[in-house]
């Protein structure tokens, strides 16, 4: 049955549409701000620009060729590209596919926990639970929130039942459908954001903070931090990319495609930076980072400026959206997988997300119940993570990096030239032959740092 032929994107706009929604996460929204915060500001978001460019439409057009030409799930793509390009040394890169198919379904599983989050935030700002709150009120609320295993199982399987609704009804009727509704409305929100945060905060005092680079810095682990950014924030070393390029048909240029999906992604983390850190200045709060500057700031932020219930309700609903455009990218992959076995799309969309719901509730456990279990007391580097925490590291410091290496390896080394030169439909010109040069060379190298960075080096 792996010769079961998947659906065709309908177009090349729906695909960036998609593809765009895979890549705008959470991180995007809320983490890209704060590590250009702490990073230099302005000389950051150049360094996370030149990698995008250099680094990540590069690899971004590896991926998406590999999904197209093959039309397979990650496992069963490398199986049939070894065999079509008699590659050695097989068991290593069917490994590759089996480590592709396990980053998605481990970030779904605090994914899923997060995206909950949202939601539950979304109903505290329609019911005003959040009106005239403290800042020690906002910090009580998101505390009693981690605290409260039954509301995070509640919001986290909310989430993974909308997830699976999408996916089981296939590209044409699920995905297609989802995001001709979920990207437009983030993006016009996020707009409404923009002029809203524009206009009853700091804009100019953001604009200069965004874009005028501070280059004393700078240091190697910023240059790691802006590469592990740029790579997490466009989906790559996981199967999503991967897997939405399968449905591409063979008309679509994959070149235009990855400078599209990298433009608009790198769009929306700029415009996130234009909607918080103008009324996070404003306030004086510019300090104040991650899930902490999203759950305890914000909402302190929104009840003193006007008309600030509504835009609060917009923000997390904005995330909301967000993160179920990234959830349905990361569970097709393995259901598309249990398809090319010979299952059908529902019941294996409840398979897989029934896999991820168990281990999602044991992830939204440690944060109460289960808080001070360490499965990994023993190495000193992890020794004060949590079992969310264990499951977040190895999904997204280790196994993306991973993944990113040997498929350039692979792709740069193993492949036939012809062959890639046939599937960008370019020729042998100088842009063939600078993604020759970046993924065979360069996309290794910094792989290697990111990877010794963020796993070896702590």
């Amino acid at each position: 049955m792996e010769n079961v032929k998947h659906e065709k994107w309908s177009s090349g706009f729906i695909f960036l549409l998609a593809a765009v929604g895979s890549a705008v996460g959470l991180g995007n929204i809320w983490r890209f701000p704060y590590v250009v915060a702490e990073n230099g500001g302005g000389a950051f978001v150049l360094l996370y620009l030149g990698i995008v460019i250099l680094l990540g439409i590069p690899l971004l057009m590896t991926e998406l060729s590999i999904g197209r030409m093959t039309g397979k799930a990650p496992i069963n793509a490398f199986d049939q590209m070894v065999k079509e390009n008699d590659v050695k040394a097989k068991p290593l890169w069917t490994a590759l596919g089996w480590s592709y198919m396990l980053v998605p379904l481990g970030i779904l599983c605090f994914y899923f926990v997060v995206a909950g989050w949202t939601l539950n935030y979304v109903t505290g700002m329609v019911m005003g639970d959040f009106n005239g709150i403290t800042a020690e009120g906002a910090q009580e609320s998101f505390g009693a929130m981690l605290g409260n295993w039954k509301t995070l199982i509640f919001w986290m399987t909310i989430t993974l039942l909308i997830t699976i609704g999408i996916v089981s009804q296939g590209i044409k009727e699920g995905l297609e459908k989802a995001v001709k509704i979920l990207m437009p409305a983030l993006f016009v929100i996020m707009v409404a954001l923009v002029i809203y945060s524009s206009v009853t905060g700091e804009f100019l005092e953001s604009v200069k903070f965004m874009f005028t680079p501070d280059f004393s810095k700078i240091t190697g682990k910023t240059i790691m931090m802006a590469a592990g950014q740029a790579f997490f924030s466009l989906s790559l070393g996981s199967a999503a990319m991967m897997m939405y390029g399968a449905y591409l048909t063979k008309d679509i240029s994959i070149p235009k495609m990855a400078c599209g999906v990298a433009l608009a992604d790198t769009s929306v983390a700029i415009l996130a930076g234009f909607m918080i850190f103008p009324i996070v200045f404003a306030h004086g709060m510019a300090n104040a980072s991650g899930p902490g500057l999203v759950f305890e700031v914000l909402p302190v932020i929104f009840t003193d400026m006007p008309m600030g219930q509504l835009f609060g309700v917009l923000f997390f609903l904005l995330l909301a959206f967000a993160a179920v455009t990234s959830t349905i990218s990361l569970l097709e992959p393995m259901v598309a997988l249990l398809e090319e076995k010979g299952y059908k799309r529902l019941p294996s969309a409840f398979i897989v997300g029934g896999g991820v719901w168990l281990i999602g509730v044991i992830c939204a456990l440690s944060l109460n119940v289960l808080q001070d279990v360490r499965l990994l007391g023993g190495v000193e580097a992890l020794k004060d993570k949590n079992i969310m925490d264990i499951v977040e590291y190895f999904a997204a410091n280790v196994f993306v990096p991973l993944n990113g290496l040997f498929v350039a390896i692979f792709i740069g080394w193993m492949v036939k030239r012809s062959t890639m030169i046939d599937e960008f439909n370019m020729g042998d010109n100088i842009v063939f032959k600078a993604w020759k040069f970046l993924v065979c060379y360069i996309v290794p190298i910094v792989m290697i740092a990111v990877f010794y960075d963020a796993a070896i080096g702590f």
